[in-house]
């Protein structure tokens, strides 16, 4: 880049500035974790990775079981316990529908400090379940623990025809990216975006847009934003695809009420990453769905996740050299 480049709203992009942005991906908590996933899946020898849930054939001849399991992060619990609870939910809810599916039931794991604790985790969970039509309907609860905790286990379905994988995206395709931006960062957790203040039709109508994908196979891969942010999310997908990538970050969708170097690294309430042959019809279908989304880089065989802003390029991720899944 000579010089600096402007974005549409205003925010002068450097080099250097992309160069910072790029490293403080790389160091972020939220990417730096993901690593013991893979490390997991290969001391308990999982021949199913990278995928947002387990699918499970149980001899249906339409359909796949899908199973998620999440957990909330502690730093999320500590300062609003409510907000935890909610999320539990939330994030699994996502897992399932980024592969197309949709959800059936919840079973959760509680382990709480104070009665106070108790009833704001539950109480999120329940809004949650409600919300986005999800039941809870078994779990397990450790009282009076010495710290909070909460995990959850989701099932859902899927039509075979129309299951989403984190692995198939190709060379060629064009990454799309689908955000509700209508919302604010939690007050107290910088990299949490909520958007979920709105009624339920909407919230299910949002998600719903991958089940289509799915079922007009408008996607060659896809996964939910997770707590990695978008471009941690990007990464993960092309490692375990086997190729890399480049993001325009001009052309993320962003709430303009959140920076670039913030949004680059947070959980948004509703957010997917996809491959697609033609983006353009992923595009269509997402702000159908009442999200915003645009095509925002394009896959290739580089195995680097690359973000450009005008004529640079830095790359956050060299898979040649190291891995953001803990696969090498």
């Amino acid at each position: 880049m000579q010089g600096d480049a402007k974005t549409d709203k205003g925010i002068r992009i450097t080099t250097n500035m992309l160069k910072r942005v790029a490293a403080q991906i790389r160091e972020y908590a939220g990417v730096r974790r993901k690593i013991y996933a893979g490390k997991l899946c290969q001391m308990m020898n999982v021949k199913q990775f990278g995928d947002d849930a387990a699918i499970i054939d149980v001899g249906l001849e339409e359909e796949y079981i899908l199973f998620a399991a999440d957990g909330v992060w502690e730093a999320v619990l500590e300062v609003d316990p409510w907000w935890g609870g909610f999320v539990s939910i939330l994030v699994n809810v996502h897992d399932i529908f980024a592969m197309g599916g949709k959800p059936l039931y919840a079973s959760d794991i509680m382990s709480f400090v104070t009665e106070e604790d108790f009833r704001l985790m539950v109480e999120g969970i329940r809004e949650a379940s409600l919300k986005y039509g999800v039941p809870v309907i078994t779990g397990h609860i450790h009282p009076f623990a010495s710290q909070n905790s909460i995990s959850v286990s989701m099932t859902g379905v899927v039509d075979k025809q129309s299951l989403i994988r984190s692995n198939t995206a190709k060379p060629g395709d064009e990454i799309v990216v689908a955000v509700d931006t209508d919302g604010e960062q939690h007050p107290k957790l910088r990299y949490n975006f909520d958007s979920t203040r709105k009624e339920s039709e909407v919230l299910r109508t949002q998600l719903e847009s991958m089940v289509e994908l799915g079922m007009k196979k408008a996607v060659t891969a896809g996964k939910d934003i997770s707590n990695a942010g978008v471009v941690g999310t990007a990464a993960m997908m092309m490692e375990v695809s086997g190729v890399g990538g480049v993001i325009d970050v001009y052309a993320l969708p962003k709430p303009e009420n959140v920076s670039l170097e913030d949004w680059l690294k947070t959980y948004p309430g509703c957010g997917f990453i996809v491959t697609a042959e033609d983006g353009e019809k992923a595009v269509k279908i997402f702000r159908k769905h009442k999200l915003d989304a645009a095509i925002v880089g394009r896959v290739d065989e580089t195995k680097k996740v690359r973000l450009k802003a005008e004529g640079e390029e830095v790359t956050v991720f060299d898979f040649e050299k190291e891995s953001v899944l803990g696969l090498r």
